[in-house]
């Protein structure tokens, strides 16, 4: 094909720059290439890249996207880790990417070359420019050097991607610039907790995956978002004598100071308590997490665990540990159909520490199974945010749509 071939690296630096180049070069084909091995963590990648499916899908342009091969870039820009933003570490970045973006504009036959990286306002233009034109020289192909950001640019792409919800990432995008322009906070950001927790970033992912898959279906997508009250495990278990205990800790847990050690005394039929800051073992059938209804303040340091272990944990000396944090965090609740529908059915976007929760395929068979009824307006299906967390998702989907909520709840 003889076209125009675009390296994205975000949806809020595509949709603008994209709708603009339509605007600017119509006679002109063209092709997306997401191509950002630079992105850490994974997690980040995979949201970036749906929201960018997403945009591409809504101005008709079709999308490739490149290989993410995170290790080859960490090698192309060893020894510029402590590099600033703008600096020799992002000219070398840029190579990367636009030396992979003009290899395939040449195997498709694109005369030109772009990248919406120009619209970034955290990049240098002439940088940008320099690195695009070199790259795509060598190829035999014209590097388009627009200039969007000019004339209010910059504030118009933010204004379409907040009015198309689109995720907006709050660093650059690898590792190095994470670590610069977060410090000690960053650990949040690479840490993946094994379960969509409350307002985390899979949780996030989630929620766009499933919009997504709707979108391309054509049904009618909405997001809120909402602030709630975080918290999390930093660090903790319990060992009897020296055998660890699996366990899961009970929600809004407070921290325990140092190492507790003792012997577990019996407060109930189901209940273990140690004398010393409160620690408390609750026995249950299976191990598994419940999520948290109602908010009766901090509660103590509450370790839930199968009754298989009572013996165990009334005959041995025990060793408690726990660090916890509260945080403001912010999730969302997502609705698909229209406004007004009669019928609101809600499941959790989150996932109960032990892992439960419903996965896309799922979500998917659910979405196509009432996809009539969406589509008529008489049914609405939402995916509710930290739910887990005193239903504050579901709480927002009351308020948003005035209608009393099917919840479906979280799988066995």
């Amino acid at each position: 094909m003889a076209g125009l071939l675009v390296h994205i690296c975000c949806a809020p630096d595509a949709f603008y720059f994209l709708k603009r180049l339509k605007e600017d070069f119509p006679e002109k084909e063209m092709v997306g290439f997401f191509y950002d091995p630079n992105i850490h963590p994974y997690e980040e990648y995979r949201l970036r890249l749906v929201e960018t499916k997403r945009i591409c899908r809504d101005l008709g342009i079709p999308l490739i996207e490149g290989e993410y091969d995170p290790e080859s870039w960490m090698d192309s820009v060893k020894g510029l880790e402590d590099e600033p933003e703008r600096g020799e570490r992002c000219s070398v970045c840029f190579d990367v990417r636009l030396e992979r973006s003009a290899q395939l504009a040449r195997e498709l036959g694109c005369q030109e070359m772009t990248t919406t990286l120009l619209m970034s306002p955290k990049k240098r233009f002439d940088q940008l420019r320099e690195s695009g034109e070199k790259t795509a020289g060598r190829h035999g192909i014209q590097f388009i050097a627009v200039n969007y950001r000019k004339g209010g640019g910059t504030q118009e792409m933010f204004r379409l991607s907040k009015d198309k919800e689109v995720y907006m990432q709050d660093y650059c995008g690898c590792i190095f610039a994470l670590s610069q322009q977060k410090g000690e906070d960053m650990l949040w950001d690479m840490t993946s907790f094994g379960y969509r927790a409350p307002g985390s970033r899979e949780e996030t992912l989630f929620i766009k995956e499933v919009r997504e898959r709707a979108e391309e279906l054509g049904l009618e997508t909405r997001e809120v978002e909402f602030p709630f009250l975080g918290w999390r495990v930093l660090e903790g278990g319990i060992l009897a004598g020296d055998r660890p205990v699996p366990s899961i800790v009970k929600t809004y847990s407070r921290s325990i100071k140092g190492k507790v050690r003792g012997f577990l005394q019996r407060a109930g039929k189901n209940r273990l308590i140690l004398s010393k800051q409160f620690v408390t073992v609750q026995l249950v059938e299976e191990l598994g997490d419940q999520p948290l209804d109602e908010f009766s303040g901090l509660i103590p340091p509450t370790f839930i665990v199968s009754k298989d272990y009572e013996e165990l944990l009334l005959k041995e000396k025990v060793t408690a540990t726990l660090q916890t944090e509260f945080i403001p965090l912010t999730s969302r609740v997502l609705i698909i159909g229209k406004s007004g529908a009669q019928k609101v059915i809600a499941i959790p976007a989150d996932t109960l520490q032990d892992k439960r929760g419903w996965d896309l395929g799922s979500v998917e068979h659910l979405l196509k199974e009432r996809e009539d009824s969406i589509r008529k307006g008489s049914t609405a299906l939402c995916l509710a945010g930290a739910v887990s967390v005193l239903q504050s998702g579901l709480r927002v989907l009351e308020e948003v749509t005035g209608s009393e909520i099917d919840f479906l709840g979280y799988p066995s």
